[in-house]
């Protein structure tokens, strides 16, 4: 299959900006670029440097800056990377609305905001989605596609071709609602907060905590498959006395109690957990998380994490920790 969406605008602004352009620039496409500031782009940060000049030249020749987004030609895919600002992304996406063919398709970055919200007076709102990146933006695997029930089912699946052949990424597609990935990384550092303003631990050792645990298993499975490597029924274990302090519902979700339902110890070396497994994976996962861990450990040794000194407020923060645990509602 040809490259989908061929010409490619992108408008807006931030640090973002350049990388989406180099992922692009890489896949193929050919960008129009209109910068609401002055961030510009450096192709040198394709391929860490490694390319050619040549190269380097033929992927620039690709790429046109364009001053207004009034001048921009006609294109199939508009990405919009703006700041988390509702009344500026429904503004932005209204002005390229009226100046791209009705059949392009509208991508706007949003964390915080429904694409109903987004919305605004935008015509042809099944053309509309959210496109989620994380920096740097044309190295990492992370791409999160927001939908409606107004997306095209043909859209979705171009754009996920796109995605996984073309912008090398490992995309997944949330119907409805708003970013997870934002929603996940919220309540870890709300809990986060709490620990250190309630005195158990300081900054650093929530780095190191998340760094040293979740830092090794986290590029290897995500946090369900791990529990399915690790054994899912522990954690239903901790869960149900955690809960109770960590959260209003003091229930394991019905999903979760179906999966203990089908099999009381679930997980990856029964067979079934989350996930549906052969017999012998989990001896080969453990081995193969070994190996990973290795690697991971030998990488991380290369980027020590800085041991600064402890500063004032922090050191206060430890000598009154309190050991004791105050009610919250999450």
């Amino acid at each position: 299959m040809k490259l989908p969406y061929a010409s490619v605008a992108v408008v807006g602004t931030g640090r973002l900006l350049p990388e989406v352009v180099c992922c692009l620039l890489q896949a193929g496409h050919h960008v129009q670029l209109s910068e609401l500031s002055s961030c510009g782009v450096d192709l040198s940060i394709l391929s860490d440097g490694a390319l050619s000049g040549e190269a380097l030249e033929e992927i620039g020749n690709r790429l046109e800056l364009v001053a207004e987004i009034t001048a921009l030609s006609p294109v199939d895919l508009v990405i919009l990377i703006t700041p988390e600002d509702l009344q500026t992304k429904r503004e932005s996406l209204q002005a390229i609305s009226r100046i791209v063919p009705e059949d392009a398709v509208l991508a706007v970055n949003t964390e915080s905001f429904s694409l109903e919200e987004l919305w605004g007076d935008c015509a042809h709102t099944g053309r509309i989605i959210g496109l989620n990146w994380v920096r740097p933006a044309h190295v990492t695997l992370f791409a999160e596609v927001i939908a409606t029930s107004d997306t095209p089912t043909d859209l979705l699946e171009q754009m996920m071709y796109l995605l996984e052949k073309h912008w090398n990424k490992d995309p997944y597609v949330v119907y409805g609602g708003r970013s997870i990935r934002s929603r996940l990384l919220a309540a870890m550092i709300r809990e986060a907060f709490f620990l250190v303003e309630q005195g158990y631990v300081g900054v650093e050792d929530i780095d190191r905590a998340c760094r040293n645990d979740a830092g090794y298993y986290m590029p290897f499975a995500g946090n369900l498959r791990y529990m399915d490597l690790m054994g899912t029924n522990v954690y239903g274990v901790v869960m149900e006395d955690l809960n109770k302090e960590l959260a209003t519902d003091q229930n394991l979700p019905s999903f979760f109690q179906n999966i203990f339902q089908e099999n009381p110890y679930p997980g990856m070396e029964s067979g079934k957990g989350f996930y549906g497994y052969e017999q012998g994976a989990g001896n080969l996962e453990e081995k193969n998380l070994l190996v990973f861990a290795q690697k991971i450990r030998a990488l991380m040794d290369r980027f020590p994490f800085p041991r600064d000194k402890q500063s004032e407020n922090e050191a206060a923060v430890k000598e009154s920790m309190p050991f004791t645990h105050k009610n919250r509602s999450l």
